[in-house]
């Protein structure tokens, strides 16, 4: 039986993607909030720049170094224990990332309630963008773990049941 990842994709080929994908996805995020970071010196001092921006830098660098150690465990330390305590890993910062983009959506349509009673103190807040957004990430998260444990699952499968030679 060959188990396949996005219809045509092999699944140990899709799995380095998406770890790609992750990897990519959150240094992205790193790379950009650092130099926000960096260029807006006046915003530092802001209460709203402490709570929103430091968090976000945490978050999507954690993404990064879970990709990072998923990527190594696939193509260097493929054996069914670390590939193990990778999926749990895995699991976890996933469900800290559907935790965040919940948190994001609530806060955008928080803003938005605050914004239409005082909207000379709000800009523009993109609720169309932000909650499709989130939701997509959220579902390709879930997918993106569901492919992975997948993964795990075929070669814990391979190794039990791979030939024993006594010599």
């Amino acid at each position: 039986m060959r188990i396949s990842c996005c219809l045509f994709v092999p699944l140990k080929a899709g799995v380095n993607i998406i770890l790609f994908l992750v990897f990519a996805f959150g240094l992205l995020k790193v790379t950009s909030y650092v130099r926000f970071l960096i260029s807006y010196e006046s915003s530092k001092n802001s209460i709203n720049f402490v709570y929103n921006v430091y968090p976000i830098i945490v978050v999507y660098g954690l993404i990064v170094i879970v990709a990072a150690f998923g990527l190594y465990v696939t193509t260097c330390a493929n054996t069914p224990n670390m590939l193990s305590i990778y999926s749990k890993v895995f699991y976890g910062i996933i469900g800290f990332f559907i935790l965040y983009s919940i948190m994001e959506i609530v806060e955008a349509i928080t803003l938005s309630i605050v914004c239409t009673e005082l909207s000379y103190l709000c800009g523009q807040n993109h609720l169309e963008i932000i909650i499709p957004v989130n939701i997509v990430l959220i579902i390709l998260s879930l997918y993106f773990a569901t492919v992975i444990s997948t993964y795990v699952r075929k070669r814990k499968d391979e190794y039990i049941n791979r030939p024993i030679y006594a010599f």
